[in-house]
């Protein structure tokens, strides 16, 4: 399955996916929005309007790229009155100089080769670049133990999973733009003023609402049926095993790049 192929499997299931992901804390917007300053803001790859939802809500001027048409569909309802526009960021082209470009949870599956021209193209000189993820880590290093167990036996070692990080796997201390963002190599060569922003909270899921968020992960949409339900079932039980709830501290990292004026 290719990175494209990878990124429309969430349309599969455009309602549950709104609303078992979680969101992003308010503050990254205001931050953002502080720190671009005034004018219009696009987002790339909007999905259900997780993060859009929080940006619509500062009246701003806002457009949302949505290539998938069942995730619009849902986009278009969570943000009413927002353009929706139904494209992926390559096939798109600028109807005016941006001052933000944002994108939740999506720059990844934009083509890597161009993405940071691409962003470079829809910005207005001294405008922002933010795409933002969130990344969950797992404090029970008994249960993180237990589910690295069942990935190893499914092959999924390496995998991208809500439950692969341990809580020290991640410094606490900030790093260099470089080494933190190893896969936007090569964004200094049109961006400056490089840094990140980087907000804490809590996610905590009970079994079932674990089954339903591991639904909602392309590492797992892409197995055929039969070996997504043996995974997730067996994933759930050791869940279940270690208490009513499984408890994630949330780490919102947001990647900022400006276009020179």
């Amino acid at each position: 399955m290719t990175t494209r192929e990878r990124a429309q499997v969430f349309g599969e299931l455009a309602e549950e996916y709104d609303r078992v992901r979680p969101s992003y804390p308010a503050d990254l917007a205001t931050e953002i929005l502080e720190l671009a300053g005034p004018g219009p803001v696009l987002e790339v790859g909007a999905g259900t309007g997780k993060a859009s939802a929080l940006f619509a809500a500062h009246d701003i001027d806002l457009t949302c790229l949505e290539p998938d048409p069942r995730m619009a569909a849902v986009l278009r309802r969570t943000v009413p009155g927002v353009p929706v526009v139904e494209s992926t960021f390559e096939q798109w082209c600028p109807d005016r100089p941006y001052q933000l470009v944002i994108s939740a949870q999506a720059w990844h599956w934009v083509d890597r080769a161009h993405r940071h021209a691409l962003a470079f193209e829809a910005l207005a000189p001294g405008g922002l670049l933010a795409p933002f993820w969130n990344v969950f880590l797992l404090p029970d290093r008994e249960l993180y133990t237990a589910l690295a167990e069942v990935d190893a036996r499914h092959g999924l070692t390496g995998e991208q999973s809500p439950h692969s990080l341990h809580a020290d796997d991640l410094p606490d201390t900030p790093r260099p733009f470089a080494e933190q963002w190893p896969e936007l190599g090569g964004i200094e060569e049109l961006f400056t003023d490089l840094r990140t922003l980087r907000y804490r909270s809590a996610r905590s899921y009970t079994p079932a609402e674990y089954r339903a968020h591991l639904h909602s992960i392309s590492l797992y949409r892409m197995l055929d049926e039969p070996r997504r339900h043996t995974v997730i079932d067996e994933t759930v039980a050791v869940v279940e095993a270690h208490g009513a709830t499984i408890d994630f501290a949330l780490h919102t990292y947001v990647a900022l790049a400006r276009r020179p004026s």
